[in-house]
């Protein structure tokens, strides 16, 4: 990420985007817009006194009202920065890397140190972002069970090597790790005929085994036939059990 922004020169390779290289950074810094290392802003400046000051740089025609909108911080476009909490600067951030409209975003933890609401905001506007604006966005985050929420795509990374990647749907739809809580104790050879596991637990009782999604309904809908039902099913954080497997 810190390549392609420019902060940093490759010794060696090639840096491509959409399939074509790149003589210089200035052609990526045409379509994309970067939030790298956290924001950093004139602290004695105001959020619209700095974004006015970056939209001269990038030739912005956007209002600067409709981006404190966009990223919810409309409120606060008069509030010094350096009064800003954590959260209202990552947000400030998303704002300052969708002057110029670009249609590629490129994150650096952008949900490191935010409290619930925040990140959920964040969450739901990158999807947004996605959804209704057609950019693309590249993450990078070490708090994979956000990216399972906002992911298409994944690449998992451990020492400079990639180890796993494609479609998140369908690593989703490998077998993983499902927990099946029950109030009383199940019928076990129900539980062993339909879905071969083991009982993690017995205060309350837990059922584990491995299922795909499809699959886990299917053993659901039997089980309810015969008046079993759990009180909640549980899928482990499948790209963060996916790490520790690589890391081992």
């Amino acid at each position: 990420m810190r390549i392609l922004a420019g902060l940093v020169i490759p010794e060696e390779g090639k840096l491509l985007l959409k399939g074509k290289s790149l003589s210089s950074h200035s052609t990526i810094h045409q379509s994309a817009g970067f939030f790298i290392e956290g924001p950093d802003f004139y602290k004695n400046l105001n959020a619209r006194q700095n974004l006015v000051l970056l939209k001269k740089i990038r030739r912005d025609e956007q209002s600067v009202t409709d981006l404190l909108r966009m990223v919810g911080i409309e409120y606060a476009a008069k509030k010094k920065v350096r009064k800003f909490s954590r959260g209202m600067k990552q947000r400030l951030g998303i704002a300052q890397a969708l002057l110029g409209d670009p249609s590629i975003l490129v994150l650096d933890e952008p949900f490191n140190g935010l409290d619930p609401e925040v990140k959920q905001f964040l969450m739901d506007l990158i999807k947004k972002l996605a959804a209704e604006k057609n950019k693309a966005i590249l993450i990078s985050s070490h708090l994979l069970s956000d990216l399972e929420a906002v992911a298409d795509d994944f690449v998992l990374l451990s020492e400079g090597q990639v180890h796993a990647a494609g479609s998140l749907s369908e690593f989703k739809n490998e077998k993983h790790t499902v927990s099946f809580w029950f109030e009383n104790e199940p019928p076990i050879t129900l539980l062993e005929e339909t879905a071969a596991g083991t009982m993690a637990n017995t205060d309350p009782w837990c059922w584990e085994t491995n299922l795909s999604i499809s699959e886990t309904s299917e053993v659901v809908g039997k089980w309810a036939s015969c008046g079993c039902i759990p009180y909640e099913i549980q899928r482990a954080d499948l790209l963060h059990s996916k790490y520790m497997e690589i890391i081992k």
